[in-house]
């Protein structure tokens, strides 16, 4: 009997050795509503019939000229389903269709230059204090500084139930989970945070964290004089809503964000989850050490951290070319015989270094024609009209 999509879903989700059950709350209810929608499509097509060609075709339906979002998470869906036939169920077409994919490249989302700078968050947060929402601008200052995922800072809440994200703080039939805690900030002011996406610690030292300095002692949390010492132990989560009491729940916190970013002359393509791209770029352009800032962004490989790095690529290819010509033999170099001439040349100012050089070389022919009139003064037998050889040796030397 041949097997269509939509049985293959089913299993996917209802047998007990699937890694359906190991997803996250959150991620469950978003690909729940994914699955829906691809059954709604396909679920009726036997999986002997889908061959290379149906999946560009169904690829160009989700992707629909610019939704790279929608058609690169049914591509890594459906190779999740057909991954879960061949391990699981020994499902010979699906081994046939995992092979087929292997072999097959889905064309990809360009990839994201959009950062949040250094003066826009530094405007977002004077907005958001402007309006009494000190609690975004400190979200905003952690974000920037810190590196740290939205999650991270404002939590998310998940039924209470659940055994996931631990006890968390209980709100009503919700708790609320993986967000700062005070506990987690001590008396000298280091912060203490296990990440919500790849449980890695983060350790980092407020104090050389301005922004968030800054806001902090705007709560009234952190000493204004002498040593910056934490000077008020505050309990419970870090940003709370100052209208509630409680935690962001995510659509409140981006809503509230995005009104005091347009009023901050961000535009609209930059994003709240761009901030933490923006403090890895600042960080790469302060030529920090690659590897401390992986540490730091906690990636497990570079690769992931240069991702998030959206600097100026003229830039990095200027300094890039002038760190290669400062290394550079001045006998590399045409023309060029001092470091003064190597340092112009990097910054283009080439030209006129070849000028004074001309100009001196003048001088120093002047200089010895004057010698010249002098000497046939005391001289007027001998032949005084040959120059120095510009090597620095006399031609009559050469024999």
């Amino acid at each position: 009997m041949a097997v269509r999509l939509r049985k293959l879903i089913r299993r996917y989700q209802s047998d007990p050795l699937s890694g359906w059950h190991r997803l996250r709350y959150a991620t469950r209810q978003n690909q729940r509503n994914l699955l829906r929608q691809i059954d709604g499509r396909y679920g009726n097509v036997k999986l002997r019939k889908i061959k290379g060609r149906t999946l560009l075709k169904w690829h160009a339906q989700w992707l629909d000229g610019t939704k790279y979002s929608a058609a690169r998470a049914f591509t890594k869906k459906i190779r999740v389903l057909f991954g879960f036939g061949l391990a699981i169920l020994d499902d010979e077409e699906c081994k046939r269709i995992r092979q087929v994919m292997s072999a097959m490249r889905f064309p990809g989302a360009p990839r994201r230059k959009q950062r949040v700078t250094a003066e826009q968050a530094a405007s977002i947060r004077s907005g958001a204090w402007h309006i009494g929402r000190g609690s975004v601008a400190l979200a905003q200052a952690f974000q920037f500084e810190v590196m740290l995922r939205q999650k991270d800072t404002i939590g998310e809440y998940l039924p209470r139930k659940l055994a996931e994200g631990g006890p968390g703080v209980e709100v009503g039939d919700e708790k609320w989970v993986r967000g700062l805690l005070w506990s987690e900030i001590d008396d000298d002011l280091i912060l203490r945070h296990q990440t919500s996406k790849t449980n890695k610690p983060v350790v980092v030292d407020l104090k050389l964290a301005p922004m968030v300095i800054a806001d902090l002692r705007r709560l009234g949390v952190v000493s204004k004089r002498g040593k910056l010492r934490l000077v008020q132990r505050l309990s419970g989560p870090v940003i709370v809503s100052e209208t509630s009491g409680l935690p962001y729940p995510a659509f409140d916190f981006r809503r509230i964000w995005r009104a005091i970013a347009r009023g901050a002359g961000v535009p609209d393509n930059v994003f709240n989850m761009d901030s933490r791209a923006g403090g890895i770029t600042e960080a790469f352009d302060a030529e920090a050490d690659p590897d401390s800032i992986r540490t730091a962004a906690t990636h497990s490989e570079l690769a992931t951290t240069q991702g998030y790095n959206r600097g100026d690529e003229l830039a990095r290819s200027r300094k890039v070319a002038t760190a290669r010509i400062a290394t550079r033999p001045f006998a590399a170099l045409t023309g060029t015989t001092s470091r003064r001439a190597l340092k112009e040349r990097a910054r283009g100012g080439h030209r006129n270094e070849i000028g004074r050089d001309r100009r001196q070389s003048s001088q120093r022919y002047s200089a010895h024609d004057a010698g010249t009139r002098q000497a046939r003064a005391r001289h007027p037998e001998r032949n005084h009209d040959q120059r120095p050889d510009p090597a620095g040796k006399d031609r009559r030397s050469l024999g």
